[in-house]
């Protein structure tokens, strides 16, 4: 399985990985969302953009995941919903939560996609070839030592 990426130009001026996933919401249809892939994110948190849309999918305060960074704790919710990516054939790959939703506008400026949905595939950042890539099998990668 194939799940092509970009490298997004963001509004810092800074170039990152992405890749385009699709969050469901509470309707049950599946919205659009880009995703910053991040080696050092242990989760998966989704921006402020979609706190009012996920709110009621939110879990019990049991279930909270606690989010934190280089920044320190940051505010979220829990939310219990599934992702979606569409692979190379047309397909759409599902990952089911819990997923973390950021409550304060300041904590990210683009959902963020963490190990505990990618550690699901081989990753690929490769930025002098301007290739993202996620891949699992069928499909594989092969580093060879070129002469």
């Amino acid at each position: 399985m194939l799940l092509n990426g970009e490298w997004l130009f963001c509004q810092d001026g800074v170039i990152r990985p992405t890749v385009t996933g699709l969050v469901r919401v509470p309707s049950e249809e599946l919205v659009e969302v880009p995703f910053l892939l991040d080696a050092g994110a242990d989760r998966t948190v989704l921006s402020v953009d979609f706190l009012s849309l996920l709110a009621p999918l939110q879990s019990s305060e049991a279930e909270q995941i606690h989010i934190a960074g280089v920044g320190g704790q940051v505010d979220s919710i829990t939310v219990d919903t599934v992702i979606g990516f569409t692979r190379d054939d047309g397909r759409v790959v599902t990952v089911r939560g819990p997923f973390a939703v950021f409550t304060e506008g300041e904590s990210a400026e683009l959902s963020v996609l963490g190990r505990d949905v990618t550690n699901n595939f081989s990753v690929i950042y490769d930025y002098p070839n301007r290739a993202v890539a996620l891949l699992s099998q069928p499909h594989y990668y092969e580093i060879k030592k070129v002469s």
